[in-house]
């Protein structure tokens, strides 16, 4: 196998790797970040109806809600943190927003790591 094949198949290898390493707890937790970062509040489930509201949601994943005639969002996360965020049309829009930009900014630095390794076949190398 010649040199340069080599070390991009190495390249991709190790970012499949780092990918498949990550831990979901940490996944888990850097979403909530950025669901804080957008305006959703965190409401701990501290008490009877919390936790039952907690458990009625699907985890790590939004629901709807209409609370006093406006729609919430609602993600729940009963691993990490044992709370609900809850949010307003506005902070959804601002979290997917966010998540749009961040996809674009990690596509395009798999795209910089594919394109500074070299071809198979091409000479050269870093």
């Amino acid at each position: 196998m010649n040199r340069s094949l080599y070390r991009a198949m190495l390249a991709i290898g190790a970012a499949l790797l780092g990918a498949a390493c990550a831990s979901t707890g940490a996944v888990v937790s850097e979403k909530e970040d950025m669901l804080a970062s957008a305006g959703f509040v965190s409401k701990k489930a501290d008490n009877a109806a919390r936790m039952a509201t907690l458990k009625s949601l699907p985890p790590h994943q939004f629901a709807t809600k209409n609370i006093n005639g406006r729609t919430s969002y609602l993600y729940a996360d009963p691993t990490v943190c044992g709370c609900i965020y809850v949010g307003d049309q506005n902070a959804y829009d601002r979290y997917r927003q966010n998540m749009a930009t961040r996809q674009t900014a990690t596509d395009d630095q798999i795209r910089a790591t594919l394109s500074s390794s070299p071809l198979p076949g091409e000479s050269g190398g870093l």
